[in-house]
């Protein structure tokens, strides 16, 4: 199977579902045809008398003279027909190839490559980004898009590659679906990662034919999946080593997050913490108060600091300085970031005095 053969079955049915070559040339040899014989006709009827009074001989000549001249008639007609049948299919041929002419541009300019394989591991077509972003023998590197069309994964590859190209395509044979891998792979000494996805080509029978593959080249958003990754991390080691007590809560006051600190204090493991109302955490008295402190918390605005009662799991009092605020970002729900600070010591310390 070759996609880049002019003419296919395919093909020839395309250009005559127009219908114009076929229409013309039917109805013209028809009437081809009967012009010829009408002609044939008329010549035997006007010169039907006039055949009396000449010998045999010319009466052959005459039949054999206008018979001649209708075939010659019904010759030029059909040469005509066959003319105009000629035009149309050499217009079908020229769109057909502007066609694939915008289809090969359109698959050169996509930003990822893109190939159709056969059964046999043989590639029936390609862009210039798979020839490109694919490690080829050193014979081929430098090959057309053209001159790599037709051949196989054991062509084209080391051996380990060709392996690992052969297994995924008959997996996708075998079983009918789709199939996803992400890889990494040096490229003129520089660290790439590639998101390959391959699927099932149907044939009119219900069985898979072919399988088409497309690569991205996903590099710069993994190296952003992995900055943000470390700016988590180091968020996480900052909050987990920081003095304060720090929580964060859903505008519905239930708490997404805390810190070490925080679990420690109040004795509690952060995972049972995750869930339960922020308010929880402060004595029964302080309630109310620490309710209205989330409700002005939400609205945005920069709130003094206060001062709450919080029993931790041994049962002990502490004095806590409460502060927070509201954090907004694009694409994310809204959250309060709430920081404590005990202050026990210092309290004691005043009323004391």
């Amino acid at each position: 199977m070759k996609l880049d053969k002019p003419a296919t079955n395919g093909n020839r049915k395309r250009a005559r579902a127009t219908g114009r070559p076929r229409w013309w040339f039917r109805r013209a040899r028809t009437g081809a045809t009967l012009a010829a014989c009408l002609y044939v006709i008329l010549w035997g009827a006007l010169l039907g008398d006039f055949a009396e009074s000449l010998s045999i001989r010319q009466q052959v000549l005459m039949a054999i003279a206008v018979l001649v001249s209708g075939v010659l008639i019904w010759a030029a007609v059909r040469a005509l027909i066959l003319q105009q049948r000629f035009l149309a299919r050499q217009e079908n041929m020229e769109a057909l190839e502007e066609s694939r002419a915008f289809i090969r541009a359109l698959m050169d300019n996509i930003p990822a490559a893109v190939w159709l394989k056969s059964r046999d591991h043989r590639y029936l077509a390609g862009n210039l980004a798979w020839v490109q972003t694919n490690q080829m023998l050193p014979r081929w590197q430098s090959r057309k898009v053209e001159e790599l069309i037709g051949h196989t994964d054991r062509e084209l590859f080391a051996p380990e590659h060709a392996l690992e190209f052969e297994t995924s395509d008959d997996t996708v044979f075998e079983t009918g679906q789709g199939w996803a891998h992400d890889y990494d792979d040096v490229t003129d000494g520089e660290h790439r990662f590639y998101h390959t996805a391959k699927v099932p080509v149907w044939g009119i029978r219900g069985s898979v034919t072919n399988v088409a593959g497309i690569g991205f080249d996903v590099t710069e958003m993994r190296r952003k999946e992995q900055e943000l990754q470390r700016s988590r991390e180091q968020l996480d080691v900052f909050l987990n080593r920081s003095a304060e007590h720090i929580c964060m809560a859903g505008i519905d006051r239930h708490i997404t997050m805390v810190n070490a600190r925080l679990s420690e204090f109040l004795g509690i493991p952060s995972s049972l913490l995750i869930g339960r109302d922020v308010v929880d955490v402060v004595v029964r008295a302080d309630r109310g108060r620490a309710m209205a402190l989330f409700e002005r918390l939400l609205l945005g605005g920069t709130e003094p600091l206060e001062v709450f009662d919080v029993e931790n799991a041994p049962g002990s009092t502490r004095h806590v300085e409460v502060s927070g605020a509201l954090v907004r970002t694009g694409g994310s729900p809204d959250t309060v970031v709430i920081i404590g600070r005990d202050v026990t010591g210092r309290k004691n310390s005043c009323a004391a005095e």
